[in-house]
C-alpha cells in the first residue's frame, strides 16, 4: 500500500488567483466596486471599522482595483484614501503610519499600499479586536 507523495510541484499557485480568492474573501463583507465606476461602496460593516482598518480596507480595495484593471497601481496618498473612504485627512495619517509601523502596509514617497506577501496579514488584523 503506497501513499502519494507530495512533490514540490505540490507547493506551485498562481499568486494571482490566490491573491484575488484572498482579497475577495476578505473585503466581501466591508466593501463592493462599482462595475462601471469602480467606485469603492462602502457596506454596513465598514462603518464599524476604526479609522486603521477602514484604512487598510480601502488599500486592500485599491489592490482588487489594479487586479481587475480599473486602476493602475496600488498606490495610494493620504488625500486619495481620505477621498474613497469618506475618512478627513488628518485622521488619515495616524493610520498610515500605524498600519506602516504594524508592517501591514508599506510607504514609498508619501504614497501606501498593501502589498502581496501582507494580504493575509491584512486580514488578520481586520478580525482583531482592538484594545
Amino acid at each position: 500500500m503506497s501513499e502519494e507523495q507530495s512533490t514540490f510541484q505540490d507547493l506551485l499557485v498562481d499568486e494571482e488567483e490566490a491573491s484575488e480568492v484572498l482579497l475577495t474573501e476578505t473585503l466581501i463583507d466591508y466593501i463592493r466596486i462599482g462595475d462601471d465606476s469602480g467606485n469603492i461602496v462602502p457596506q454596513e460593516k465598514f462603518e464599524d471599522l476604526t479609522n486603521p482598518k477602514k484604512v487598510s480596507v480601502i488599500l486592500l480595495a485599491q489592490h482588487a482595483l489594479e487586479g481587475l484593471e480599473m486602476e493602475e497601481e496600488q498606490w495610494l496618498t493620504p488625500t486619495e484614501i481620505s477621498e474613497k473612504s469618506g475618512i478627513k485627512k488628518g485622521s488619515v495619517y495616524p493610520a498610515v503610519r500605524r498600519l506602516d509601523d504594524e508592517n501591514i502596509a508599506e510607504t514609498d514617497d508619501g504614497s501606501y499600499r498593501i502589498p502581496s506577501h501582507n494580504l493575509e496579514t491584512a486580514k488578520q488584523y481586520l478580525t482583531q479586536e482592538e484594545n
